[in-house]
């Protein structure tokens, strides 16, 4: 059967528990803490909840801490400077926003790289439409230039043919 430890901690305090008691799971170490805390809080037996304000009941076996309950209320735990385990969940977090934010970048440009390329194949596109344009506008003043001589051309033809008749009557 396992052995679990209750440690008492007040910020930087602790209080070991050097002979720990023998409990067939975790779950049932989790019932013992919390039954010594409702004990410590009772107030029948003139426990006062206030006086344990900050204290902390800290269960740990063979394999470490795994379960920190607060014994009075209000449950203020005082900062410790060098909590690792603080420091390990910041480092933690840390690693995860940048990796969130290399997973953003990564993701802006591959986008931006699809609308540059969407971009070039725009502008190609426009310069084909510009150079087709281009070449429809020359034909049109050519068309225009000719149908205008081919006008006067007639305009000439048909002077010409009526003045001719004019002579003929006379």
């Amino acid at each position: 059967m396992p052995r679990y430890f209750f440690h008492l901690s007040f910020g930087e305090r602790t209080i070991c528990d050097e002979e720990g008691i023998d409990l067939p799971s975790r779950s049932a170490a989790r019932a013992e803490a919390t039954a010594s805390i409702r004990e410590l809080t009772t107030p029948k037996i003139g426990s006062n909840p206030r006086r344990w304000a900050s204290w902390f009941l800290e269960v740990s076996d063979d394999r470490g801490q795994f379960l920190r309950l607060p014994i009075g209320y209000p449950a203020l735990e005082i900062v410790r400077l060098h909590t690792q385990s603080l420091q390990a969940q910041e480092v933690e977090v840390n690693e995860a926003r940048r990796a969130r934010r290399r997973t953003d970048m990564a993701e802006l440009v591959h986008e931006l790289e699809k609308r540059r390329q969407e971009t070039d194949r725009l502008l190609e596109h426009g310069w084909e439409l510009h150079s087709h344009l281009s070449s429809l506008c020359a034909v049109s003043k050519n068309l225009r230039m000719r149908s205008r001589r081919a006008v006067e051309e007639a305009r000439r033809v048909r002077g010409g043919q009526i003045a001719f008749h004019l002579n003929m009557r006379i």
